[in-house]
């Protein structure tokens, strides 16, 4: 039995969101403030009997920010477990949680199968029964409304359930299951549904066979150590029954032996004739108690316990230790305990916030992969925003999470990637999971954790392209949320897929070469059968994904570093000119190539570019070229499409004034350029610096940023709202 499904429905920043697990390791990955704090905090309170829950500790910031009035709308968990065996359904508790009559529906959307196994438990933090009646026999909208805005944190009940197969995530059923509250309806309590909602259940009897241990992010080790009930006494108490009698007796005879040492000692034994006396003068001899100062130092196990510590062998004190270390004896700590305590017969799960935590690159991959070995736990669940933990995890054990608009959904990106790769990308004998998981690398992992995302073929683009923007805007692709991801091919299908409805909610630029033959047919660079792969790679983009809103691909009509030379009339040719210059000794070379650059053929212009590139290296020329450009740079059509598909949940009105304010700062001063500066120093509200933005616009038409905001508007529309 494991944990297969988790449903959070209003709670925080996930509105409507939907986990899915394997056994052994998962991992939530996300920027911050995405919620994997905030989800495994609901995980915590539906199946945690250690972490204290209830309306005293429910707050209204609890609720989701989307929702217009937190008043009378629910709260819900719902956890779907997987698995479940004849063994397992012999418990009495795990027989209450499994249905009766299994939701064929349901199972296949969740679970994708008829034939699975499962348990529910589900947990409603609703309005008492009495509020939800009176609002559902009002039927006036002003009435429902003031009605409604007297409901307190204290009306509301936590009730939980087992049985329920449904998809609570799904809005039509939330409305069915509470009402359409914005529009004055509650549902009639006494017309709840046992068979969406669930039968009554008392979680404490289900607790109490899982067991839930949580490592948190925010973790001080050296006082969670020092703490009286730390992890190194509850392993004791754990172990204390393994202890043999005779070690017990042993331990108790040296304890007595030491307390009577320490009381026998002269200035010990001083101080108690001392307190008698004391005694004597202010009370008499009749009141006064004798009185014994001795040791008494108690010989129970539970009490030893508090006395262990750990100590490294070098050092003369754990505190000299650094974090990093610190954080792994800690987790070494937990997992231990985890091992021994993990005797509950229903589930087992272990909650690791973070575990990167001040630890080095390489031993983070190293815990992970221990996790992932460790065959005896039932399961772990991790949250980072480490690439180098991604890079170790299974895609099939990842859940995504993205933040939009105050709410964050999850993301699957498994979901449904074998079969499109059986099915269009002629996959027979391999799994396009598996693939993914042996081509991503912590350098390419930087995909799933990016607001966008673009695809290139080599060194020179990985190299230019990023340069080139923070050059020309002023903010790089990185502040833009921008993953630039090196293919090193061009087979970007396999990646793309990732790309799409039912997996990752990312928009995916694929740069391209369509390697039209731009050089003379006797130019050794001449080479048609280039031209014939890229028309047919570009028929083929364009088939995968001609109705996924999540992938475009932006094609050079020749080659990077050939449209980067001949782009706005060779506007970029000063920098090109200095790479010559650098590479070249002899006059002669470098006046000739000089010349194609500037005045000669489009022919001979992209044989001096090919003739560079193939003697320095794509990867080098792209390197030297970037030390020379400066704000004037020119950038490639095609570029400027990809970046605005790539970045259109992220450009907003700010990014554009910081990139145009960037732009107006390097401008020589003239009379037009310095009354538009002194509208953007005292623009402060949006609608003044969209104002400023559409004056720098009409000004500076050929701008790069103005050329950008065409493709802008074109994949952003709603950038400016």
């Amino acid at each position: 039995m494991y944990l297969n499904h988790f449903q959070v429905v209003n709670y925080k920043n996930l509105r409507a969101t939907h986990f899915s697990f394997v056994e052994g390791v998962n991992t939530i990955i996300g920027e911050n403030d995405s919620g994997k704090s905030n989800a495994m905090t609901a995980l915590r309170i539906l199946l945690d009997d250690s972490y204290y829950y209830n309306t005293k500790r429910l707050k209204d910031n609890d609720f989701s920010d989307t929702l217009n009035n937190w008043k009378g709308h629910w709260i819900i968990f719902s956890a779907v477990f997987g698995n479940i065996t004849s063994v397992d359904k012999q418990t009495e508790i795990c027989a209450e949680l499994v249905p009766s009559n299994e939701n064929e529906d349901f199972l296949k959307s969740y679970i994708k199968s008829g034939d699975d196994n499962i348990g529910v438990i589900s947990l409603f933090i609703r309005p008492q029964k009495q509020i939800r009646k009176k609002l559902s026999e009002i039927t006036d909208p002003i009435e429902f409304e003031k009605e409604r805005n007297k409901i307190r944190i204290a009306d509301y009940e936590f009730y939980f359930t087992s049985r329920a197969q449904t998809d609570f995530i799904n809005e039509t059923i939330y409305k069915k299951i509470v009402g359409d509250l914005d529009n004055g309806q509650c549902t009639n309590p006494d017309e709840d549904d046992d068979e969406i909602l669930g039968c009554k259940l008392n979680i404490a009897d289900v607790q109490d066979h899982i067991s839930v241990v949580f490592v948190d992010a925010l973790r001080d080790v050296e006082s969670e150590l020092k703490k009286p009930k730390n992890p190194i006494r509850r392993i004791i108490e754990s172990v204390e029954l393994l202890i043999k009698e005779s070690e017990i007796s042993s331990i108790k005879d040296e304890i007595m032996k030491l307390n009577k040492s320490i009381s026998e000692v002269e200035q010990v034994e001083l101080v108690g004739k001392k307190i008698n006396e004391k005694l004597l003068d202010m009370i008499g001899m009749v009141y006064s108690p004798e009185i014994i100062l001795e040791s008494g130092m108690k010989d129970d196990l539970k009490s030893l316990s508090r006395y262990l510590f750990l100590k490294p062998s070098k050092q003369n004190d754990i505190e000299s230790l650094g974090l990093g270390h610190l954080n792994m004896i800690y987790m070494a700590l937990k997992i231990v305990e985890y091992e021994i305590n993990r005797t509950r017969e229903l589930i087992n799960i272990m909650i690791i916030e973070e575990p990167e935590a001040h630890i080095h690159t390489h031993i983070q991959r190293t815990l992970f992969d221990k996790l992932k070995v460790a065959k005896d736990y039932t399961q772990i669940i991790t949250t980072t925003h480490s690439t180098h933990l991604a890079e170790v995890s299974n895609i099939q054990n990842i859940n995504i999470l993205k933040s939009l608009h105050n709410k964050s959904i999850s993301m699957h990106p498994s979901n449904g990637l074998d079969e499109f790769g059986e099915e269009f990308l002629n996959l027979k004998n391999l799994t396009l999971s598996n693939c993914i998981e042996r081509y991503l690398d912590a350098k390419r992992t930087v995909l799933l954790f990016s607001k966008g995302v673009i695809l290139v073929e080599g060194d020179g683009e990985e190299i230019l392209i990023p340069n080139i923007v923070k050059s020309a805007f002023g903010v790089s692709l990185d502040e833009l949320g921008i993953g630039l991801i090196n293919v090193g091919s061009v087979s970007f299908e396999y990646i793309a897929s990732l790309f799409a409805d039912i997996r990752i909610n990312r928009s995916c630029a694929i740069v391209t070469d369509e390697d039209v033959q731009i050089v003379e047919s006797t130019s050794n660079f001449y080479k048609m059968q280039a031209q014939t792969r890229g028309e047919s790679r570009k028929e083929k983009l364009e088939t995968l994904y001609a109705r996924n809103k999540w992938v475009q691909s932006f094609y050079a009509p020749h080659t990077l570093e050939i449209d980067f030379a001949l782009t706005n009339n060779r506007h970029n040719k000063k920098y090109i000119n200095k790479v010559i210059e650098l590479n070249y000794s002899e006059d002669t070379t470098i006046k000739k190539h000089k010349n194609n650059i500037d005045t000669g053929s489009d022919a001979h212009c992209a044989n001096t570019i090919l003739t560079l590139a193939r003697g320095m290296g794509k990867g080098w020329y792209a390197t030297i070229l970037s030390n020379y450009i400066d704000s004037a740079v020119c950038i490639p059509q095609y570029i400027l499409a990809a970046i605005a598909f790539a970045s259109r949940e992220i450009i907003n009105v700010d990014i554009i004034f910081k990139m145009v304010e960037y732009l107006l700062n390097q401008y020589e001063e003239t009379e037009d350029s310095i009354e538009l500066k002194e509208k953007f120093q005292i623009a402060t509200d949006v609608t003044d610096k969209k104002c400023c933005i559409q004056n720098f616009r009409d000004a500076y038409e050929d701008d790069v940023v103005s050329k950008l905001l065409i493709e802008v508007d074109k994949y952003c529309e709603s950038w400016c709202e």
